[in-house]
């Protein structure tokens, strides 16, 4: 029988039936031209154009992001490889990859940014930061104070490390009336500071965790929310019986913490306003690297539920969880620059890493110095 009154059906692209963007004819046409004495299966450009699609839609996503942090209304080479550069993942793959008028990531060796005289540490650029400004070392005002510093007196009853040695400031040195003053407020004396690349803050200070201004503090425990440690001890005894009744309701209605779990109770008489408990991995534990970067990220999310702007860590996975402290550092400073990467929006913009001993103090400053942004 004759077809000629019938209606011609639309013809449907590959790319339409398979739902991408990217051509998959045209894959397969590149597929076909470069491995000509292969097969080429039916699937193959759908996935090839599905996989690059994805890359695509993913460089687009951080480049747009560069381009906002920079107040720049138009992406150009120089946020793609600023894009390119802050993603662990995407630096990987494109490691061999120049991209043209893409500069370069800013940095300045810490060793370069010691004065000899005066000992006043300058703050390297972000890789964030573009134009004028990112080229040259700014002296900073009186937020970066020296870690030559020495450390505030250990508590009454506490024993100073005995490993670390003592920071002592060097010959001549007089700190500014501005840094004295930093210094002594709270206790508290800030070491080093790095800005990440959409806008947080990751701060290493010396003093007292309990006494520190921020909306969050960690406190690493056990499964059972054992209090013995330092930090459970400091807890306990500023918040009195209001905080221990907190601590008690949480236990019994959450239960017990699973390794690398994480549970929050409002604080009571000191300046936090939440407790986060964390249980994480001992060094022993199978995959326990793995485990105390689940544990960080687990405190980020709890942190972000309650739409809080900041959180102070100690050096978690260090004393009874038995890590080295600098394997620990790498971790934890390594796990919240991907949390707030993977996660493009964020109440967090704060992050303290609050310490005492000489030893973590020295460790965790030079491990945030050799943090990538």
């Amino acid at each position: 029988m004759s077809a000629r009154g019938a209606k011609k059906k639309k013809p449907t692209s590959k790319s339409a039936k398979a739902g991408v963007l990217f051509p998959v004819a045209r894959m397969r046409r590149y597929l076909k031209g470069m491995t000509h004495h292969f097969r080429i299966g039916a699937g193959a450009p759908v996935y090839m154009a599905a996989v690059i699609e994805y890359l695509t839609a993913e460089i687009l996503e951080l480049a747009g992001n560069a381009a906002r942090d920079n107040k720049k209304g138009r992406v150009t080479p120089r946020h793609i490889l600023l894009a390119v550069a802050n993603d662990e993942e995407l630096k990987q793959l494109l490691k061999h990859v120049t991209i043209a008028s893409g500069g370069v990531l800013p940095w300045i060796h810490h060793e370069l940014l010691h004065r000899k005289r005066g000992g006043i540490q300058l703050k390297p650029p972000t890789a964030a930061q573009d134009g004028p400004s990112a080229s040259k070392a700014k002296k900073p005002k009186a937020k970066v104070i020296p870690a030559a510093l020495p450390p505030p007196s250990p508590p009454k009853g506490g024993k100073a490390s005995a490993k670390g040695k003592a920071l002592k400031p060097p010959k001549g040195f007089k700190p500014s009336a501005d840094a004295v003053a930093a210094t002594s407020a709270g206790g508290f004396t800030i070491l080093s500071e790095k800005k990440l690349f959409l806008g947080q803050k990751m701060t290493v200070i010396q003093g007292d965790l309990v006494k520190i201004t921020a909306d969050a503090i960690v406190h690493p425990t056990s499964s059972n929310f054992f209090m013995g440690g330092e930090v459970g001890q400091a807890l306990e005894k500023a918040g009195g019986k209001d905080f221990r009744k907190e601590l008690d309701d949480l236990s019994k209605e959450h239960g017990n913490l699973d390794t690398a779990g994480a549970a929050m109770c409002p604080g009571h008489n000191f300046p936090a306003k939440f407790v986060i408990h964390c249980n994480g991995p001992t060094w022993s534990t199978n995959d326990a690297m793995q485990l105390l970067d689940k544990t960080v990220k687990n405190c980020l999310m709890l942190a972000e539920e309650e739409n809080l702007s900041s959180i102070a860590f100690p050096s978690i996975g260090s004393g009874r969880a038995g890590f080295p402290k600098q394997t620990a550092a790498q971790i934890i400073l390594r796990s919240i620059s991907n949390y707030f990467v993977t996660c493009m929006t964020s109440s967090l913009k704060q992050v303290y890493f609050v310490l005492f001993d000489p030893e973590s103090v020295a460790v965790y400053t030079s491990e945030l110095g050799k943090l990538d942004s």
